[in-house]
C-alpha cells in the first residue's frame, strides 16, 4: 500500500464527512442513512489505521 493510496481513502472518508452533514442538515434526517454512512466512516476508518501502523512499522513514514 502506498502513500497516495492512503491518500485516497482520506478523501474517501472526508466524502463520507459531508454526506452525513448533509444528511444531517435535513429536515428530517433518516436514521438508516445515517447509520449507514457512519459505519462506512468506522469502516474506513479502521482499515486507514492499520495501514499507517503497518507503513509506520516498516519505517515508510
Amino acid at each position: 500500500m502506498t502513500r497516495t493510496y492512503i491518500h485516497r481513502l482520506h478523501g474517501r472518508h472526508a466524502l463520507l464527512e459531508g454526506a452525513l452533514a448533509q444528511e444531517l442538515r435535513r429536515p428530517s434526517p433518516d436514521a438508516a442513512t445515517l447509520a449507514a454512512i457512519k459505519k462506512r466512516k468506522l469502516q474506513l476508518k479502521d482499515r486507514l489505521r492499520a495501514l499507517e501502523l503497518k507503513l509506520a512499522s516498516q519505517g515508510l513514514n
